[in-house]
C-alpha cells in the first residue's frame, strides 16, 4: 500500500494490487478516511474511498448492490430519492436500520403506481424517516383537531363525527380499508386519508399536525400535485409549531416505540344492539355516539352494496317505540347511500 496524503485536503491510495483510488475532503466519509490513514488500514480505506463498496456496505446486510451507476435493494432498482437518502444517511451517521425498514415497507406496497408516486412526494423537504422506517408528513386541521374535509368511508380505527370529519388528536391512529381510497391520480380530492408537505398543510387549517405513515400504506399522489398524497392509514404523533424543524433525512424524536402493538385487522360481524342512553359532553351536542353511528354505517353500507332492501328510513329516527338509536339510523342511512354508489 502506498499513500499520498495531504491532511484536510486529499488522499491518493495505491493498493497492494496496484489499484489507484482517490478522495478529497468533500467525500462524506472524509473523517473516517483520515482515521483509517492513521491506523494504516488498507481494507477500510478501500471500502471508504470506493463508491461501490461504500454503498454496498450500507447496513451490512448484503442486500444492496451497485450495478454500473444504478443501486439495487434485494434485486429492486432504487431511484433518485432513495439513493439520495442512503448517501445522506452515510454522511450523517443516521441509524441505517431505519432506512432499510423503510425500503422493506415500501416493497410491501401492493400497488406499483403508489410506490412510483411516493418518490415525487418525498422530494419535498422536511419529511424525514423515523426509527421504524415510517415517514413524517403533515396535516392541516381545524382548531378542534377535526379534519377540514369530510367523508363517509367506514373506519377500522379512529373517530369520525356525524358530519364525516375525523379527529386528529395526538396518539390517534386513523385507518380504513385500502379499497375505500381513491387511487385515481387524476382526482386530487378523491376519498381517502390525505397527508401533505409542511407548506401544503399550513394552507389548510389553523393547526398543523405531524403525521406518521408507512410507505406500505401509500395509495396515490395526485397528478396535479407532488405535495399531497392519499393513504389508508396514519398516526398523529405531534403538533407542529412555527419554530419546529423535523429535518430532511432522519428523525427519531417522533418515532413510535417498536413494542407498541398495531391494531389487528379482522373481519367483524356487525351486531345491531339496542340504543343506550349517552350523556352529552358540554359544547359537543352535535357529536353522535360514534360506536352506534359507525355500527349503523357499516350495516347500511353492507345492505347498500348487496342491493338489499333498506331497513330504515328518515321517519324511523323519530319513532316513539324505537328499538335502535337515532345515531344508529343516521349512520345506516349514510352507509346505505354510499353502498349503492
Amino acid at each position: 500500500m502506498n499513500i499520498t496524503y495531504i491532511p484536510g485536503r486529499s488522499i491518493t491510495l495505491v493498493t497492494s494490487k496496484f489499484k489507484v483510488l482517490t478522495a478529497s475532503k468533500d467525500n462524506p466519509n472524509w473523517s473516517k478516511i483520515e482515521a483509517a490513514v492513521k491506523a494504516n488500514d488498507e481494507q477500510t480505506l478501500i471500502n471508504l474511498i470506493s463508491p461501490k463498496k461504500y454503498v454496498e456496505g450500507f447496513g451490512n446486510t448484503g442486500k444492496i448492490e451497485v450495478r454500473g451507476s444504478d443501486v439495487f435493494y434485494r434485486g429492486e432498482k432504487l431511484f433518485g430519492e432513495d439513493v439520495n437518502r442512503i448517501f445522506a444517511y452515510l454522511s450523517s451517521g443516521a441509524p441505517e436500520a431505519s432506512m432499510l425498514k423503510f425500503l422493506d415497507a415500501k416493497f410491501k406496497n401492493v400497488d406499483t403506481n403508489s410506490v412510483t408516486s411516493l418518490y415525487r412526494f418525498l422530494e419535498n423537504k422536511e419529511m424525514p424517516i423515523t426509527d421504524n422506517g415510517t415517514v413524517l408528513g403533515f396535516k392541516g386541521v381545524r382548531s378542534d383537531l377535526y379534519s377540514v374535509h369530510t367523508g363517509q368511508e367506514p373506519l377500522i380505527s379512529g373517530v369520525r363525527r356525524s358530519d364525516g370529519s375525523i379527529l386528529n388528536d395526538i396518539g390517534e391512529t386513523v385507518w380504513m380499508e385500502r379499497r375505500y381510497v381513491d387511487c385515481n391520480a387524476n382526482n386530487p380530492c378523491g376519498p381517502g386519508l390525505h397527508i401533505g408537505s409542511r407548506r401544503y398543510a399550513k394552507g389548510w387549517g389553523p393547526r398543523v399536525m405531524v403525521v406518521e405513515f408507512s410507505p406500505e400504506d401509500v395509495c396515490m399522489v395526485p397528478n396535479n400535485s407532488c405535495e399531497v398524497l392519499r393513504v389508508n392509514k396514519y398516526r398523529i404523533v405531534g403538533e407542529l409549531t412555527e419554530g419546529d424543524y423535523l429535518g430532511e433525512t432522519y428523525n427519531g424524536d417522533y418515532s413510535r416505540p417498536v413494542e407498541t402493538p398495531e391494531p389487528e385487522e379482522v373481519e367483524v360481524e356487525v351486531v345491531i344492539e339496542p340504543a343506550k342512553t349517552v350523556s352529552k359532553t358540554p359544547n359537543r351536542e352535535n357529536i353522535f355516539n360514534i360506536s352506534n353511528w359507525s355500527r349503523g354505517q357499516a350495516e347500511g353500507f353492507k345492505d347498500g352494496k348487496a342491493h338489499a332492501k333498506r331497513k330504515f328510513y328518515e321517519v324511523d329516527k323519530g319513532s316513539t317505540f324505537k328499538k335502535y338509536s337515532k345515531e344508529f339510523i343516521n349512520g345506516y342511512l349514510v352507509g346505505y347511500k354510499d353502498g349503492r354508489k
